[in-house]
């Protein structure tokens, strides 16, 4: 292949993490408005990360976003999207799990009904999956996740779990492990944004890169996968884990045509200084981890 056709290639997106904060309605309408160009550079199957401190103020942020991915989605036949919604849900009694799961899970789950009903005429794999990844705290009764990650998965939803050093007591429940589709470990005691932003970028480089490394067939100094990191309430947009652990903005998407975004990612991507600082910190975060032996990891 010609050297300059490939110098002139842009990196293909394959995952976006949207960091959702207390924006105003302009803010969010503006987001909507951008996301769906931005998602015309993203991988055919791509994983979409959508952050929020609790499910009360997240979810109707979520749905309103939802409704552009899908337009998107009828518009661009090939394309399919997995949903990844990170949040905190506080559980005390069964009474919650009804409550939350009534009004909140239920009703994000039947928005994408005429996705699903494209989906099973043509027989094929769903263009839209939602993940809701639960985040934890020291309290939580196991009981209850159990009862919930039950009502997600006879719903279709796909459970996650993300556990810190508080929480992985609960990696010791294997019937809990057994129901989630994806458990993430943080390597501290914080669920903050920027540690399950790292934690996730960490862990699919360690899952990708494993296989890999054992065959001798990549590169640890390789480019990290293409990803952008937006945060809502400011605007800010980062080209790596790298760089939003250090706030190296790339430029605020309030602002900045998204032509111009993707040519200074395309840049910033391709002289990709920073991957093995990325890969390094990876290396040292789960090697430390304390995890139960109990569970096998």
């Amino acid at each position: 292949m010609n050297n300059d056709f490939q110098t002139n290639l842009k990196p293909v997106l394959q995952k976006m993490f949207v960091v959702l904060g207390k924006q105003d309605r302009e803010q969010l309408e503006s987001l909507c408005r951008t996301l769906p160009t931005l998602f015309s550079h993203m991988n055919f199957t791509s994983h979409l990360y959508f952050m929020a401190d609790n499910l009360s103020e997240g979810m109707p942020q979520l749905e309103y976003i939802q409704k552009r991915i899908m337009t998107f989605l009828k518009e661009n036949l090939f394309a399919r999207f997995y949903i990844n919604f990170i949040h905190r849900v506080p559980l005390e009694t069964v009474k919650d799990i009804d409550y939350y799961y009534n009004y909140y899970y239920l009703p994000w789950k039947r928005a994408i009904h005429a996705i699903d009903i494209e989906s099973n005429e043509h027989r094929e794999a769903p263009r839209l999956v939602l993940l809701p990844v639960v985040v934890t705290d020291s309290q939580v009764d196991s009981t209850l996740l159990n009862s919930l990650f039950d009502m997600f998965r006879s719903s279709f939803l796909l459970p996650g779990l993300y556990l810190n050093t508080d929480t992985f007591f609960l990696a010791e429940d294997e019937d809990l492990l057994m129901k989630a589709h994806k458990v993430y470990y943080g390597h501290s005691n914080s669920a903050e944004a920027t540690e399950i932003v790292s934690t996730i970028c960490s862990q699919d480089m360690l899952e990708k890169s494993s296989p890999n490394v054992a065959s001798q067939t990549v590169l640890m100094n390789a480019p990290c996968p293409a990803t952008l990191i937006i945060s809502a309430q400011d605007g800010m947009v980062y080209s790596c884990m790298d760089a939003f652990l250090k706030k190296e903005s790339l430029t605020n998407i309030y602002g900045e045509h998204v032509n111009n975004l993707i040519a200074q990612y395309s840049q910033r991507h391709k002289s990709n200084s920073n991957c093995l600082r990325c890969r390094k910190q990876m290396v040292e975060w789960f090697s430390s981890l304390g995890l139960p032996q109990a569970n096998g990891v």
